[in-house]
C-alpha cells in the first residue's frame, strides 16, 4: 500500500493539472472521441473499405473511445484535480490507446500497419508530451496493449510498430520527466533568489532604519551639547571684561559655536526633508537645473523642450540626481547628458542620464542595484545605487541600466509618473521630447 501511495502521488505531480484543462474543452473533448469512432466504423462498415480492412472489432474499439472520451470529460470537468479528476486523467489515454491498438490488431495486415503507426503517434504526441514517465502511467499503458497482442495475435509487422511505438512513449516520457523536473528545480531557485533578494532588502531597510535613529539621537545629543557651550560662552562674556587676546578668543569660540550650530540645523533639516514622504508637486527641469548649478565636476546638459511636474518630494529626486553625476565623475565622466522625453499619453516621464565615463561592465549588471553591491570605489559600501533605486521607487517610478544612450559610459533609465506641460495651443507627442 506504501508503495501504490507513492505510486498515485508521483503520477499526480507526473502533469501540470492547468496545462491539461487549458488544452481541453467539451467541444474539443467530443471531437477526439467522436473522430476515431466515425473512421473506425467507416473501415469496418462501408463495403469498399470493409473488404480491404477487414476490421472485425470495431463496436468494442469504438466503446473503448466513448469510455476514453467521457474519461476525458471527467478529468476536465474535476479540473484534473482531486481523486475522481487525477484517476480520470489516468486512464483516458489507455482507453483511446487500448480502442486503436485493437482495431489495428483485428484488421488485415496492411490496414492495421497504419493503424498502428497512427496509435504510435498518438501516444506520443499525447501521453508522452504531457506526462511525466510514472509506475502507474508505464503500468496502464503497457498491460492493455500487451494483453491485446496477446489475444489477438496480429500479425508481426503490426505487432512491432505496436511494441516500438510503446517503448518511444516510455522514452518521450522519460524526456518530459527530465524536463519538468528541470523546470521544477529552476522555478525553486528563482524563488530561493527572490526569497533571499527580499529577505537581504528587508535586512538593509531595518539597518539603515537603526542607522538613521541612531544619528538621531546622535544630532539630538550635540544639539543639547551646543546649547550648553553657547549658554556658557555668553556667561564667560557677560562675567567681566577680558583682555584683548582672551576676548578675541571667546569671540572666535562664539563664532565657530554658531557655525556649528547653523551646520546643525541645516543637517537635521535635511535628514527630515529626505525622510518625509513627499506630498508636494515640482518641476522636473527646475531641480534639473539645481543639481546643474552644482559642483558637479563634470558638464551636465539637460536635453528636451518640455517640462514634466511630478507629485512627490523633490529632495529625493535631487539626491538620485546628485549621486547619478557623482558616480558618473568617479568614473572619469566629463559631459553627462539629462534627456527628458515623455509617452504618448503625457502621464509619464522617461529620463535618461548618460555619461562619457569608462562604463559598467557586464559580469557587474546583472545585481547592480542589489544592496551591498561591489562597489568601485575603495571602501565603498555597495549602497550608493541601491539607495538610488529606493529613491526612485519612493517617487512612483522604476530605473534600469540601458544601452541606448548617445555617449560611450553608461546609462540610466528613470521612468517617473510625471505630467508634460505642454505650452499652450501645443499638441503632446512623444516627438516633441
Amino acid at each position: 500500500m506504501e508503495w501504490l501511495d507513492k505510486a498515485w502521488r508521483d503520477f499526480k505531480a507526473s502533469a501540470d493539472p492547468d496545462d491539461l484543462v487549458a488544452v481541453s474543452s467539451p467541444v474539443l473533448i467530443a471531437g477526439s472521441a467522436a473522430t476515431p469512432i466515425v473512421a473506425i466504423l467507416a473501415l469496418a462498415y462501408v463495403p469498399p473499405l470493409a473488404k480491404v480492412t477487414g476490421l472485425t472489432h470495431a463496436a468494442e474499439a469504438c466503446i473503448l473511445f466513448g469510455i476514453g472520451g467521457l474519461l476525458t470529460y471527467v478529468a476536465w470537468y474535476n479540473r484534473c484535480r482531486g481523486t475522481i479528476g487525477s484517476l480520470a486523467t489516468l486512464l483516458d489515454n489507455a482507453f483511446y490507446s487500448a480502442g486503436l491498438a485493437l482495431a489495428a490488431a483485428s484488421s488485415h495486415e496492411n490496414t492495421g500497419i497504419a493503424l498502428a503507426v497512427i496509435h504510435g503517434l498518438m501516444i506520443v504526441s499525447f501521453a508522452a508530451r504531457d506526462y511525466a514517465l510514472t509506475w502507474l502511467l508505464s503500468a496502464v499503458m503497457t498491460i492493455p496493449l500487451l494483453a491485446i497482442i496477446v489475444v489477438m495475435g496480429p500479425s508481426l509487422p503490426v505487432a512491432l510498430v505496436m511494441l516500438a511505438s510503446l517503448v518511444m512513449m516510455h522514452i518521450v516520457s522519460q524526456e518530459t520527466r527530465v524536463k519538468r523536473d528541470d523546470r521544477l528545480r529552476q522555478l525553486r531557485l528563482e524563488q530561493a533568489l527572490g526569497a533571499a533578494d527580499k529577505l537581504a532588502d528587508e535586512s538593509v531597510q531595518a539597518a539603515l532604519t537603526t542607522t538613521l535613529l541612531t544619528l538621531g539621537h546622535f544630532l539630538h545629543e550635540l544639539r543639547n551639547y551646543q546649547t550648553a557651550i553657547a549658554a556658557n560662552l555668553e556667561f564667560v562674556e557677560a562675567a567681566g571684561e577680558l583682555e584683548p587676546g582672551p576676548s578675541a578668543a571667546l569671540s572666535e569660540a562664539q563664532n565657530a559655536q554658531r557655525g556649528q550650530a547653523d551646520l546643525l540645523r541645516k543637517t537635521i533639516e535635511d535628514l527630515r526633508g529626505r525622510s518625509s514622504g513627499g506630498t508636494g508637486t515640482f518641476l522636473i527641469r527646475q531641480a534639473l537645473e539645481e543639481v546643474q548649478s552644482a559642483d558637479l565636476g563634470a558638464k551636465l546638459v539637460i536635453l528636451g523642450n518640455v517640462d514634466f511636474e511630478l507629485h512627490g518630494n523633490p529632495e529625493h529626486f535631487r539626491v538620485v540626481m546628485l549621486n547619478l553625476t557623482r558616480n558618473a565623475v568617479q568614473a572619469g565622466a566629463r559631459l553627462i547628458e539629462c534627456s527628458l522625453r515623455g509617452e504618448a499619453s503625457g502621464t509619464a516621464l522617461r529620463l535618461a542620464v548618460s555619461d562619457d565615463g569608462v562604463g559598467i561592465v557586464e559580469e557587474k549588471r546583472a545585481r547592480l542595484f542589489d544592496s551591498f553591491a561591489l562597489s568601485e570605489k575603495v571602501g565603498g559600501s555597495g549602497l550608493g545605487l541601491y539607495l538610488i533605486r529606493r529613491y526612485v521607487e519612493l517617487l512612483g517610478g522604476s530605473i534600469r541600466l540601458g544601452d541606448e544612450g548617445t555617449l560611450p559610459g553608461a546609462t540610466f533609465v528613470i521612468r517617473l509618473p510625471a505630467r508634460a506641460l505642454v505650452p499652450d495651443g501645443a499638441e503632446f507627442a512623444d516627438s516633441q521630447m
